[in-house]
């Protein structure tokens, strides 16, 4: 009733089945994670751990909730901004989620969303483990594929990682583009394997 929309976003609902296909004995940080969802799928797949990061404190109680209600052991929540969490926690990842709340509404604050999601990309491609995996999204519709592929080379450049495009990742069928509307398609992600 407070939050932001349900809580789940179904659109990410086939994003979060191939998560799990990548969790099974691996520690996961799912970042921005407001009510846990990606941390649910990844810990009932079988991660050994997983941390789940977001600034507000009324977002991780709900993740803690629904870490309850899941009967997940293999769960922490932690409420503190992903950066300050990237500068001070024990890092040693090997599976990131990188799904921050849309970081442009409209084109005239568009370069400071690009901004932010280089910084973004380029701290997590500095700190993961070799052989890690990044399922990085934006949902802002104001940035396009092309923009926000040249956004992750650029933060890949800037982290001197290696880095390979397994999956491109889009909204589920249910929630159709418009030829007419591009801008439709707001959800946009990558699955990057990281060297």
């Amino acid at each position: 009733m407070k939050g932001q929309k349900t809580g789940f976003f179904i659109d990410q609902r086939e994003n979060r089945k191939l998560l799990a296909e990548y969790s099974k004995g691996k520690k996961v940080l799912n970042t921005f994670c407001y009510t846990g969802g990606f941390s649910v799928f990844a810990a009932n797949a079988g991660a050994t751990m997983v941390h789940s990061v977001d600034v507000s404190k009324p977002a991780i109680e709900l993740t803690k909730q629904n870490a309850e209600l899941n009967n997940l052991k293999n769960h922490e929540a932690f409420a503190v901004d992903t950066f300050d969490f990237f500068k001070n926690a024990d890092l040693d990842y090997d599976v990131m989620v990188l799904d921050p709340p849309a970081f442009a509404k409209s084109r005239k604050v568009s370069h400071n969303a690009v901004i932010g999601y280089k910084r973004l990309n380029s701290e997590a491609f500095k700190i993961i483990k070799p052989g890690g995996i990044v399922f990085t999204f934006s949902c802002s519709q104001v940035i396009n594929k092309e923009l926000f592929f040249n956004t992750i080379v650029s933060a890949a450049l800037d982290a001197r990682r290696t880095i390979k495009v397994l999956h491109y990742l889009s909204q589920p069928a249910d929630h159709p583009i418009s030829m007419n509307f591009l801008e439709g398609e707001y959800l946009k992600g990558f699955v990057l394997y990281v060297e």
